[in-house]
């Protein structure tokens, strides 16, 4: 009976306030469900694309040109060749490997919500998710995780083993409370500056946020990073932190310091409100710049409403 009781005490947060190693390893059954959409492939500026094309057998025919001596006999387009009476050889795309790298936030804020799952844990899901769709595309999985004061990186590998050490490290993280008063040494601007240099030409960067904290250094970096990179942004956020509730008197505290605010106040929410709005539309005019995707994401929405964006926006 000891041992029942302590059972249900451990797991009464699983897949609320943290995440378990079992159910970052169960994505892999939703990954599947995102393989059904064809990945969507973006030239990068200096990187080339995902895709090279050349001469022969490939995975994908690109296009039909006419006839070099030395091509291959084999990829002759014999139907174009007799409707122009020249002849004509198939051009193929041909898959190779990209590195895809997840930069995962784990700092103090993402470990709030008033609805749904804390945000770290939404942020540990979704991440998983990728990483095994990723791996199951035949593409280089690897990951940056940064809490308050640390930051781990995993290089991309392609690799089942790097896939569940990115996933432990999640599980580990999110099962870790932070002290909210330590505000870290780590700033957006510092990690995704380490971040550019180490990234491969024409990786996929996937960054995983609330982006609190966002300053022009920091989007300096970014758009650096996207001169190389696909860039895709999922912006994750709580109800709460677009809206105050109507009309109540508000206990906030994080754990050291304490707040009262009365929503009775127009001015008060109205505030509130702008001062979202400035963070969003920040948020967007980035994604802009970058030539990124923005999925957003909150912690009140279901796990097939997130498949849905996921397949709607990033592949």
């Amino acid at each position: 009976m000891t041992t029942s009781t302590h059972s249900v005490q451990r797991s009464a947060g699983e897949g609320l306030v943290y995440s378990s190693l079992d159910s970052l390893l169960a994505q892999q059954q939703s990954a599947r469900l995102l393989q059904q959409v064809s990945r969507y492939r973006k030239a990068t500026k200096q990187a080339g694309n995902h895709q090279v094309r050349q001469l022969g057998r490939g995975m994908e025919f690109a296009e039909s040109r006419p006839y070099s001596p030395g091509d291959d006999i084999r990829s002759m387009d014999w139907k174009v060749t007799a409707r122009t009476g020249e002849p004509h050889t198939k051009l193929f795309e041909e898959e190779r490997e990209r590195p895809v790298l997840l930069w995962c936030d784990l700092r103090p804020g993402m470990f709030f919500a008033t609805r749904g799952q804390f945000k770290s844990v939404v942020m540990s899901e979704l991440a998983s998710l990728l990483a095994w769709k990723s791996w199951l595309d035949g593409d280089r999985v690897g990951g940056v995780l940064l809490e308050a004061s640390n930051e781990q990186q995993l290089r991309p590998a392609r690799s089942k083993s790097k896939v569940l050490q990115l996933i432990k490290s999640l599980s580990d993280a999110t099962q870790n409370v932070p002290n909210f008063a330590d505000k870290g040494d780590t700033s957006l601007s510092q990690s995704w500056k380490r971040l550019r240099r180490v990234l491969s030409p024409g990786s996929q960067v996937i960054l995983l946020s609330d982006f609190r904290g966002l300053d022009q250094e920091a989007e300096q970096q970014l758009r650096r990073i996207s001169r190389r990179s696909t860039v895709t942004l999922v912006s994750i956020s709580d109800p709460f932190e677009h809206q105050l509730p109507e009309k109540t008197q508000l206990k906030l505290s994080d754990g050291l310091r304490f707040l009262r605010l009365n929503t009775a106040k127009s001015e008060l929410c109205d505030d509130y409100e702008k001062k979202d709005q400035s963070q969003s539309d920040r948020i967007k005019k980035l994604a802009l710049q970058c030539h990124a995707r923005l999925i957003e994401i909150s912690t009140a929405d279901d796990e097939k409403l997130r498949i849905a964006k996921l397949r709607g926006a990033i592949l």
